[in-house]
């Protein structure tokens, strides 16, 4: 039997991981060394840095991830150890795209601009950018992608072009170093072009914003609208931006209850093709039931639903208040706390939604999506 390592975060861990060995649970923020030594497979998410000081002459030989990306991994030392690694690319894609939609939906003025002909920009064409582009053109809205990495002729590869819309979301990953490094994209000399009619979100890493330059940016006069949901050095961030952002939350924007599961079976089906076994299908569906005036407009529709499921502003007010609460020498422990107990979070994607017709925007939402739309009236 495999000695099994798990984040203790990581949703179902014992249920899908005990049937190929003996599963411990752990704290992956201060896992070291010594814990590591006796197991064979190491099941972490991106508070964990797996490298040599870790893994040096232990016997793993299964690194799992359960976040989408990798910057937390040694990724050459990896494979120069043959230690085969998974990654839950794509997990939470959806609960960061609903993330953002939460964000949108809680500053109205931007929600209809971009539904009056305004563009939502995206920084970052990897799975979350993908899904949000692809939900955002479904909804009708104009929409600018940057990726120097994508060879697609549909968007830029001109940054500030893409800066320069009405929102910015940001979902790049972190690097600091190849032909586009992304560390501090987003510098002083670019925040400083930012003004009070743009709605800038960074829901990606922390370290693709400068958080200094932002906070002289927020300071200043004009300045954009943000929304943090990843800062510079967590979980002991610049504790100064909190009250010049608008929405502050603790890195959670992948955190949907979906998501995560998603992600745990990701890497329980990466470690069954790993010693050839068979596993059992996992029921993924989504039991939530909504309802919706069909009288409403599309973007009215689009704000009820997600605020029905997600209120961005909760995370917000638990965040200052755990902040305030902190105890001065406790460091990122209160940020580390609100991730650990962070409450059920549902996704919108597959719910049923009961509305008392059919109409175009129902439908647009529908599949947009993938709800079960059903017509009360029939």
């Amino acid at each position: 039997m495999l000695n099994i390592l798990a984040d203790q975060n990581i949703p179902l861990a014992s249920e899908l991981f005990t049937p190929f060995g003996n599963v411990t649970l752990v704290d992956g923020r201060s896992l070291g060394a010594a814990q590591v030594q006796g197991a064979d497979v190491l099941l972490v998410r991106s508070v964990t840095r797996v490298d040599e000081c870790l893994l040096s002459g232990s016997k793993v030989q299964f690194v799992g991830s359960a976040t989408a990306g990798y910057d937390h991994l040694d990724l050459t030392y990896l494979q120069g150890s043959k230690i085969l690694y998974a990654l839950a690319s794509g997990a939470n894609a959806e609960s960061v795209v609903e993330y953002v939609l939460a964000a949108i939906c809680s500053q109205p003025s931007f929600l209809e601009k971009l539904f009056a002909g305004g563009k939502l920009g995206v920084v970052g064409y990897g799975h979350v950018g993908r899904r949000l582009v692809e939900v955002a053109t479904c909804l009708g809205m104009n929409v600018g992608v940057y990726d120097p990495y994508v060879d697609s002729g549909a968007y830029t590869n001109d940054l500030q072009q893409v800066l320069n819309s009405d929102v910015i979301s940001l979902h790049c990953e972190l690097t600091d170093h190849g032909r586009f490094p992304s560390k501090h994209l987003l510098s002083k000399s670019r925040l400083d072009t930012l003004g009070n009619h743009q709605l800038l979100i960074n829901a990606a890493r922390g370290g693709v914003i400068d958080n200094v330059a932002l906070l002289d940016r927020l300071q200043q006069p004009n300045a954009p609208v943000v929304v943090l949901d990843c800062w510079e050095n967590e979980p002991s961030i610049h504790q100064q931006l909190v009250p010049v952002v608008t929405i502050a939350t603790p890195h959670i924007a992948g955190y949907s209850y979906d998501g995560k599961v998603r992600g745990s079976v990701m890497l329980r089906d990466a470690l069954a093709r790993h010693l050839a076994c068979q596993t059992s299908d996992v029921l993924l569906a989504n039991d939530l039931c909504l309802n919706l005036d069909s009288r409403l407009s599309l973007a009215m529709s689009v704000s009820n639903l997600v605020t029905n499921i997600y209120r961005i502003e909760s995370d917000d007010a638990r965040f200052r208040s755990a902040l305030a609460d902190a105890d001065s020498e406790s460091g990122g422990r209160w940020f580390d706390d609100l991730r650990r107990n962070y409450p059920t979070r549902r996704e919108l994607l597959g719910a049923r939604l009961f509305a008392d017709a059919r109409t175009d925007s129902l439908n647009q939402l529908a599949q947009c999506f993938k709800l079960q739309l059903i017509d009360r009236s029939s």
